[in-house]
């Protein structure tokens, strides 16, 4: 099978820099290629993955702890093309492996339960036992080990917010849901929610990326009165802005809480301008709706300027092309805001 001009270019590069021997640091170069290429290219991320791990598993051998890292990589990569079932293969194997390195009750195997519940969770699945099954665990690791006064990371809440949201829909449509389990699974996933927000907030500080990006998905998941959303997603761009360069840096590693930070926080202007959407439920159920009215956008960014920061409205602004852009300043001129959907 032919290979992309790419990789040959690659392939040949690396053969000119690696060592003679097989040793660490050809495989840190195929892990550097491999990174290089995820953002372009899952089947060369994957190639240059499988080539470092061949070196490594000669090295230290297939049940190494010194391989855990790059097993739970070729998992996340997997997940994310998807390929359900190779990513539960990696992130099985390291979990297997730091169980037997550190025991089955070790916090640093919480992450690899988390995704793996994902994976469960993943509509192409649809297995809500098998997800369930993997965030209590992980709960309880976590309620066993870490500090009192938080004992579960906002990561787990994230997960079991998705698990109760996700099998609510997927029980509705159809219609194996009463009204009773309805109403608990949207009161469980509120207070997951809530708790997501507490912990991030505990451990990382009120404007960290970890609770900006959970405030943010908090009023993006959950039906809000209009203002008490408003006055949260403004708060939060203005921590977002000034603190945009570690925002920026999450957005250079590819790893599922980076992942969590970048898709929730790209979002909170999004999630202002919605605000003036009547035709449907607030945020983002627009799919079947794509012709909504753009003027939206400038209302959302008027409420900004006069609300949140007036420079922040310019920076949004000036991402749109001209003719939003006049829209936008003509909205924002007009004396009187519309006031939006409540």
């Amino acid at each position: 099978m032919a290979i992309s001009l790419w990789r040959a270019h690659d392939l040949a590069q690396y053969e000119g820099t690696k060592t003679q021997e097989d040793g660490i640091e050809n495989a840190i170069l195929c892990e550097k290629y491999s990174e290089a290429e995820l953002p372009f290219s899952w089947s060369d991320a994957i190639f240059w993955l499988k080539k470092s791990l061949e070196i490594r598993e000669n090295l230290y051998g297939k049940n190494s702890i010194e391989n855990i890292s790059q097993y739970e990589r070729m998992a996340y990569i997997y997940a994310d093309k998807p390929s359900h079932n190779n990513a539960l293969k990696y992130y099985r194997k390291a979990l297997r492996i730091r169980e037997k390195a550190v025991g089955k009750s070790d916090l640093s195997l919480v992450e690899d339960y988390v995704c793996i519940a994902e994976i469960y969770r993943h509509p192409d699945i649809n297995n809500y036992e098998e997800c369930a099954k993997n965030l209590f665990h992980a709960k309880q690791i976590e309620e066993e080990n870490r500090p009192a006064d938080n004992p579960v990371s906002f990561y787990v809440y994230q997960g079991l917010a998705d698990y109760y949201r996700d099998r609510h829909q997927a029980n509705d449509k159809e219609g194996q849901n009463s009204t009773k389990n309805l109403l608990e699974d949207g009161l469980l996933q509120k207070e997951a929610l809530q708790n997501m927000v507490t912990s991030a907030i505990k451990e990382y500080g009120p404007e960290s990326c970890e609770s900006v990006a959970c405030q943010e998905k908090y009023i993006h998941d959950i039906e809000l009165p209009t203002q008490e959303r408003l006055e949260i997603a403004g708060k939060i761009l203005k921590i977002y802005d000034t603190h945009i360069d570690k925002f920026e840096r999450h957005q250079k590693s590819c790893c599922p809480l980076s992942n969590f930070i970048n898709n929730t926080t790209r979002r909170i202007a999004a999630d202002i301008w919605f605000s003036w959407s009547a035709d449907y439920w607030f945020p983002w159920n627009t799919y079947p709706k794509q012709a909504w009215d753009r003027s939206n956008i400038g209302w959302g960014i008027k409420w900004i300027k006069e609300n949140v920061s007036e420079q922040i409205a310019e920076k949004l602004i000036s991402r749109f092309h001209a003719n939003d852009q006049k829209m936008i300043r003509d909205i924002i001129s007009q004396p009187q805001i519309k006031e939006p959907v409540i």
